[in-house]
């Protein structure tokens, strides 16, 4: 309207205007469905606590539609129903959502290593370990979880390479600390540190009290 009505500087404040109230209206709808969207994650939550969850992966399902509107919905919504199934063993609909998961969804980047590592696609295990740690270099557990796959594929200099590297990353932190001594002196690195995430990726057993 503006470049039509050949108003001050023409076409090119045309365009200036154009790109800011076009981001000034993809902030305010961005805004007015995050307030929409808020309960329903309040009910998916608790549906999750209650342990239905068929419901709560119907609930996230729903939402699909509105992540074109919001930023970083989609891949978020991606990262929770690739984590339902991955821990309700519906491996194949985990394996589709977990390979569309945010970057900064760690813990979905490291289901979806071990999805793969359990069917047997070390490289490609790989891959997703090194870019999830490449787009989380804060986080200790992705290297925690690399240097124990290591390990069990008889590299033990590779595991000990990628708790130097966590260690560089994130100076004295005791689990890190810990496991490049059990490396040290021949023992397996041990991730009873990470609790429930750890025996979620289903990589190893947990012990009986949990």
């Amino acid at each position: 309207i503006w470049t039509a009505l050949a108003l001050w500087k023409g076409w090119q404040m045309g365009i200036v205007l154009f790109v800011l109230v076009g981001l000034g209206s993809f902030v305010l709808i961005s805004r007015a469905l995050a307030r929409r969207i808020e309960p329903r994650f309040q009910t998916i939550q608790k549906q999750i606590q209650a342990n239905q969850i068929p419901l709560a992966m119907k609930e996230i399902e729903g939402l699909m539609p509105l992540g074109r509107w919001q930023i970083l919905l989609e891949v978020q919504l991606h990262a929770q129903l690739g984590m339902l199934s991955y821990a309700t063993n519906d491996l194949p609909r985990a394996k589709k959502h977990l390979a569309q998961a945010g970057y900064r969804a760690t813990e979905a980047q490291l289901a979806y290593a071990a999805l793969l590592y359990r069917s047997n696609r070390w490289p490609k295990a790989r891959e997703v370990l090194d870019f999830a740690i490449r787009a989380n270099k804060k986080q200790i557990l992705p290297y925690h979880v690399y240097a124990w796959l290591l390990l069990k594929e008889g590299d033990r200099n590779g595991a000990s390479d990628k708790l130097l590297a966590c260690q560089k990353s994130e100076p004295g932190n005791e689990s890190t600390q810990e496991n490049l001594s059990r490396l040290q002196n021949g023992k397996d690195v041990s991730m009873k540190r990470f609790g429930v995430i750890w025996y979620g990726l289903q990589l190893e057993r947990p012990p009986k009290q949990m």
